[in-house]
């Protein structure tokens, strides 16, 4: 018989339609919200705080038996402190499945995660459980993380870690079940995921219509990158996951009070950032709060390239080829685990022509070699749900 899993942690874009929640039930809307004041549109980024992380609870439900539900991690933490209690989850699951991305840094203190999980009487699988930089781990981690580690070390754990660097921590920590699977949002879709691959060589950078991903308002690297690897057509453009709200970027509504279409993606009032007078291209900005719309929208785009990692992600699960600037340790540990194509931050920003210093890297690709190392990578990963027996 199939256990019955409990799947929460980092949702899945469907959890923008969650009414209510009771016991183990969730309600959802029929009526899909439409952002579009800057009010709204705010609102709607806080609910997630990085949009690309709705990549990692839809390919998390996608991977998983098809016994798995869904319970919104704010509902559980809700029940815990109003004295209404998890009675009613714990006699309906048989496992948890708790979906996370770099929850070992020193700037987050996991004390939610460890109250929560030390009062679910069943095994608990951490499902894409990495690290932020390799110096976090030197120092010692935030109480409340520890305690959430101890939490689980008191319990039967399963954890599925985005790398070999997180794994290779954890069984030093005494850790019995670890396993180095990588983010589960990189097998979803895993045809199209060969075929944006197999599509790298044919990519002409600076003429076709380029889909950018960055720290926009942070920093000026992805204005250079824009204005290197952008063709002059006004066709490319660039993906808002989270930097109204974490960076210098500023939206105020048009003459009509929008700031955002809900239908084209498209933001449409004025747009302010670091760094803007220096973009030399003429490139539109999206933002998408349904994968759906953001992976259609993405399939007529001929590359995608930038600095964040689920930004290029959803466009290889729509089939676009795209290469992933490595900007820190949390990305080069799924990165050189899965080996989907990616280029040095450093190296990139330091070449004298971004463009044909990206075309000599495609050129240089073994293709062959990089689609069999991910698919192996697919292959383990859904070996390991099933050895635990939630695949």
């Amino acid at each position: 018989m199939s256990p019955r899993i409990l799947l929460t942690g980092i949702p899945g874009h469907v959890t923008r339609l969650i009414q209510r929640a009771e016991d183990a039930r969730v309600f959802y809307s029929e009526k899909q919200p439409q952002p579009e004041s800057k009010d709204a549109y705010l609102r709607e980024l806080k609910n997630i705080s990085n949009t690309g992380n709705y990549l990692i609870g839809e390919g998390a439900l996608r991977a998983l038996s098809p016994d798995a539900t869904h319970i919104p991690f704010w509902h559980l933490y809700n029940a815990v402190n109003n004295g209404t209690g998890l009675d009613s989850i714990n006699k309906q699951f048989d496992i948890c499945v708790f979906t996370c991305a770099n929850l070992l840094r020193k700037s987050l203190s996991a004390d939610a995660e460890a109250q929560v999980l030390s009062k679910l009487d069943m095994p608990v699988v951490m499902l894409g459980i990495g690290i932020q930089n390799r110096p976090d781990l030197e120092e010692s981690l935030p109480e409340g993380t520890q305690r959430l580690l101890q939490v689980l070390k008191e319990k039967e754990h399963y954890f599925l870690t985005r790398g070999d660097e997180t794994a290779s921590y954890l069984k030093d920590q005494g850790f019995s079940f670890v396993r180095p699977v990588g983010c589960p949002s990189m097998y979803f879709m895993p045809a199209n995921v060969r075929k944006a691959i197999r599509r790298l060589p044919d990519v002409k950078v600076g003429e076709g219509r380029t889909v950018f991903t960055g720290y926009m308002g942070a920093a000026l690297d992805t204005i250079g990158d824009m204005n290197a690897l952008s063709s002059d057509d006004g066709r490319s453009a660039y993906v808002i996951q989270d930097e109204p709200l974490h960076f210098d970027m500023q939206v105020e509504p048009n003459e009509d009070g929008r700031v955002y279409d809900s239908t084209s993606g498209e933001m449409i009032g004025d747009l302010t950032f670091k760094g803007s007078g220096e973009l030399k291209k003429k490139i539109k900005v999206h933002t998408f709060f349904d994968t759906n719309q953001w992976r259609a929208w993405t399939s007529s785009m001929d590359f995608s390239f930038g600095r964040r990692f689920h930004g290029n992600i959803i466009a290889l699960q729509s089939g676009v080829p795209s290469l992933i600037v490595a900007v820190d340790d949390r990305m080069r540990e799924m990165l050189n685990f899965s080996g989907l194509p990616k280029v040095e931050a450093n190296d990139l920003n330091s070449a004298n022509d971004r463009s044909a210093f990206i075309s000599d890297h495609l050129a240089q690709m073994n293709i062959p070699q990089v689609i069999e190392k991910y698919s192996d990578r697919e292959r383990s990963f859904r070996s390991v749900l099933t050895e635990i027996g939630i695949g």
